[in-house]
């Protein structure tokens, strides 16, 4: 099959998948929101599910045992609503407070972090279309959704009807128990049902995570030319590139074939390689290569050198060694002081110059 086929073969690449996570598309399972959120309302309730129970049996007791100093007035009834009121509070504030702080730890937890999506927020004409609306609704994706939610009610009533028959005894002896106990027996066995039942639909959300996580990096998946477009224009075009490197060496060159006249002497074999340098000790405590080059260059070099009357003396070891050691603008190594000594040593002798 060719490259060119449009097949996605390819893993997505982290480019894709850090635009993907800016757009707000990622692997988000939302059962296991409602898994989490369920667990920790549960777990709240199993802590301050009987001092919440006396709580309201205490409230009981106080309006029944009071009914007949309660006048039908307002301020009685504005009273008795209040207190209500603050019973309700103190008893719901707690678990909603948790149940809060789990939804909002679930969502970063899927989101990698929390992070503002513009795209979202702007209101999309298509999503409000009922044509369209219509048409996602019988989508594979849609029907999955639909079958995980009669399975979760399945599961549901399958949990209730388990509990409540292992209870049926209990139910039996209720007629002999007070009111405390009764409120208590039933709130034991609801958060039994409630408990069990989150707890199984704690697993079914792991694993419909997995699959979701799944899914998200099937639909990532790339062409094989998608991965090259997107080298390209993270890395830029190799072409455009390789002309930008070639413009650099050309201007290097003519840099470098500018500065042979200012050099002392230039170092040559008689073919391959030549090196011009430049010994001023108020700008450098060693002599410095201007320009090098091999082959072409290296005769270019010469030749310019020799219009510009500047020395040229051919040492072959010499030349390879300090090619391949120095690069332009750089001071030769102390290895090479000796040999390039000598040499100067030559020219300025020729010259008239002291070394």
């Amino acid at each position: 099959m060719s490259e060119d086929s449009g097949e996605k073969t390819e893993e997505a690449t982290g480019h894709k998948l850090t635009q993907a996570r800016e757009k707000g598309q990622v692997p988000k399972s939302m059962e296991i929101n409602a898994a989490v959120v369920l667990l920790a309302a549960a777990g709240a309730l199993v802590v301050l599910g009987p001092l919440g129970w006396q709580r309201v049996v205490n409230v009981l007791n106080h309006i029944f045992l009071r009914a007949n100093e309660f006048e039908a007035s307002s301020s009685s009834i504005l009273e008795l609503s209040r207190l209500m009121i603050k019973e309700c509070l103190i008893l719901i504030l707690p678990v909603s407070l948790v149940v809060l702080v789990a939804s909002i730890s679930i969502n970063l937890y899927q989101l990698g972090g929390f992070m503002v999506v513009s795209d979202a927020i702007v209101p999309k004409l298509d999503k409000i279309n009922f044509i369209s609306g219509f048409g996602r609704f019988f989508k594979m994706k849609t029907l999955v959704e639909c079958l995980k939610s009669i399975f979760k009610m399945a599961i549901i009533f399958l949990m209730g009807y388990l509990v409540i028959r292992d209870h049926i005894d209990d139910f039996v002896l209720m007629v002999d128990m007070d009111v405390l106990a009764i409120g208590l027996l039933v709130l034991k066995i609801s958060l039994e049902i409630f408990i069990k039942t989150v707890l199984l639909l704690l697993v079914l959300a792991a694993l419909d995570y997995g699959y979701q996580r799944w899914q998200f990096m099937q639909d990532m998946r790339m062409t094989k030319q998608e991965v090259k477009d997107e080298y390209k224009q993270i890395e830029g075009d190799p072409i455009v590139k390789n002309r930008i490197r070639q413009a650099q060496r050309e201007a290097s060159k003519k840099r470098q074939l500018g500065d042979v006249p200012k050099a002392d002497v230039v170092i040559a074999n008689p073919t391959h390689f030549a090196v011009a340098l430049l010994y001023d000790r108020s700008q450098a405590p060693a002599p410095v290569v201007l320009a090098k080059g091999q082959d072409f260059l290296a005769q270019r070099i010469k030749d310019i050198a020799r219009e510009n009357k500047v020395p040229v003396v051919e040492n072959k070891p010499l030349a390879q060694a300090l090619y391949k050691a120095v690069e332009v603008g750089q001071a030769i190594p102390v290895e090479f002081y000796k040999a390039v000594a000598e040499v100067l040593s030559y020219i300025y002798k020729v010259k008239g110059r002291k070394a």
